[in-house]
């Protein structure tokens, strides 16, 4: 919902009838199941829980939709009259209880570290800027050597997971089978996902242009080093200039895990590199 209200607030697809029908045949629903407190699979699509990482795009949304409601002029919203307010004062609320962590109900699903929230920060911009600043200083948590960790104890592309799991990326596992996974994976072993650190050069890069602080160029250029690092070179089996989805432990290296190249990764660090390029025109 949030990427295309931004087409149509860029002007590059004006939303028609039909689709300002639909969204608001959206946002109701969101209101209807109240989403601030529905339990989801998250980001990662694991483990029921309230993820602040699947609240956060959905007040994004409502934002940008009373955005486009402003420029376009609009006084009555498609959805109930309410339901816009209802849902950017219950999500607000919901993550202000439980930003900077990622889950905290249920208590066994508390996770304070994911690197899913980079994407409240950059592009969603649905945190304030000392919110943002905690998220991202949590992220050196997950940091590794190459890239980040989606979260600790992740063990989805955990060392030698081809052999122990196999290759379908487009399995789905139980709760006893993400157990079993978990029980796999040793500590320092969790696949590095080449996604996070175009983002967060990106934000702070943002926060550089918004207050000309030093400290946040420097960081800018460190995230977007580290990126630039995680490109693979001519002992890639996949090739040259691939900008892979995960780095992973198999028989010994770090390896590109097979989705390689992966097109969420290529994006993320072309707005990084759109924000560099901005930064240094200041």
């Amino acid at each position: 919902m949030w990427a295309r209200i931004q087409l149509a607030l860029a002007g590059k697809m004006p939303i028609t009838g039909d689709h300002y029908k639909l969204l608001g045949q959206l946002f109701d629903f969101l209101r209807t199941i109240e989403c601030w407190n529905d339990k989801d699979a998250g980001h990662w699509e694991e483990h029921s829980a309230q993820h602040a990482s699947s609240l956060g795009p959905c007040l994004a949304a409502v934002k940008a939709f009373k955005e486009l409601m402003d420029k376009e002029g609009m006084t009555i919203a498609p959805c109930k009259d309410d339901t816009l307010d209802i849902l950017e004062k219950n999500l607000e609320a919901q993550l202000g209880l439980i930003l900077p962590n990622e889950t905290i109900t249920p208590a066994e699903h508390t996770r304070d570290a994911d690197s899913a929230l980079i994407f409240l920060c950059y592009p969603l911009g649905v945190v304030s800027d000392s919110m943002g600043l905690q998220i991202v200083e949590r992220l050196r948590k997950v940091m590794g050597h190459i890239a980040m960790c989606r979260y600790r104890k992740d063990s989805y592309w955990c060392k030698d997971y081809k052999e122990l799991i196999g290759d379908d990326p487009t399995k789905h596992f139980t709760d006893e089978e993400l157990k079993h996974r978990d029980s796999l994976l040793k500590e320092g072993e969790e696949a590095q996902w080449c996604l996070f650190d175009p983002m967060v050069s990106a934000y702070y890069g943002k926060m550089y242009q918004k207050t000309r602080k030093d400290e946040y160029l420097k960081l800018q250029q460190l995230f977007l080093a580290r990126a630039l690092a995680a490109i693979t070179g001519n002992d890639c089996e996949f090739g040259p200039w691939m900008c892979c989805e995960a780095y992973y432990l198999t028989k010994g290296e770090w390896k590109p895990n097979d989705n390689t190249p992966l097109v969420w990764t290529q994006i993320d660090l072309k707005m990084a590199l759109y924000e560099m390029e901005k930064s240094l025109a200041r």
